[in-house]
């Protein structure tokens, strides 16, 4: 160990020296002490210092951030966990999230967005895409793209001949309905495989299949979120067709073609 973890006398670090280990300011780490997020520390006189376990509660607390993890849910975990258990709980959480990781966001010049998208972003579609949180701008003209996969999506929808501001507004309806169907598979992951573990004990033989059901979750919603969608897709076109198929009857063959309600028979009634 090196001098920085000594203290006084051998007897651990500080709170500054725990602060610049775990990459974060004195006032978070007394902010994480205050939530109960922290072990006390040995006092020597009016002086806390701290151990090699403070600076990996820290980490993991950090790494539970960046995958998403509340705050708040993780003080609620540590407070309903045996001490001696709440290092193997915050662990068995961040690999439980590992087969969920988002893809890494991505970092460039604003100037080079249009290029890697391969499609012109006009100016209010940057205002949309900045709105919706999915450009993020930084400093000397350098920009952030948090979910690229989700971005570079909408590119091919628009050059399919979609609008980008519709998309955007799509993007949060797909955000409201997926969560809702994940809240709901995590649900079904918490009342039996989590609910079975927590009650034997959290043993450390039964961790890994644990982790690997979890990973497991990851391809099963997806083929069913995919087969659901295809059910449901071609239920959707035929509605479409039948709507415009009236609207030509009727004389109004624009209806329902390119407003965006979907309403065609609709709107081919109150033009009569």
């Amino acid at each position: 160990m090196d001098t920085g973890d000594a203290g006084a006398g051998g007897q651990g670090m500080t709170v500054d020296v725990l602060a610049q280990r775990a990459g974060m300011t004195v006032r978070n780490v007394r902010a994480h002490a205050a939530r109960g997020l922290l072990p006390p520390p040995r006092l020597q006189g009016r002086t806390g210092y701290y151990g090699t376990e403070h600076l990996a509660r820290l980490e993991l607390i950090t790494q539970l951030q960046e995958q998403g993890f509340a705050l708040a849910a993780i003080e609620r975990l540590v407070a309903s966990t045996p001490r001696q258990s709440a290092e193997e709980a915050l662990a068995q959480y961040l690999h439980m999230l590992a087969p969920w990781a988002p893809e890494p966001s991505l970092e460039m010049a604003a100037t080079e967005l249009p290029g890697w998208l391969g499609v012109e972003v006009a100016g209010d579609t940057w205002q949309a895409l900045v709105d919706a949180g999915l450009v993020v701008h930084h400093d000397g003209g350098r920009i952030r793209v948090p979910n690229p996969g989700l971005v570079r999506a909408g590119a091919e929808a628009v050059r399919l001949g979609m609008a980008p501001r519709d998309l955007v507004i799509m993007r949060e309806e797909l955000t409201t309905h997926v969560g809702a169907v994940t809240a709901r598979f995590v649900d079904l992951f918490r009342r039996t495989v989590w609910a079975d573990f927590v009650g034997e004990g959290l043993p450390a033989d039964r961790a890994q299949q644990v982790r690997d059901v979890v990973g497991a979750l990851q391809p099963v919603a997806a083929q069913a979120l995919l087969a659901t969608f295809r059910e449901s897709m071609p239920a959707a076109i035929s509605l479409f067709l039948d709507e415009v198929s009236d609207a030509f009857e009727q004389g109004h063959p624009r209806s329902g073609t390119g407003d965006g309600t979907g309403g065609g028979v609709a709107a081919a009634d109150s033009e009569a």
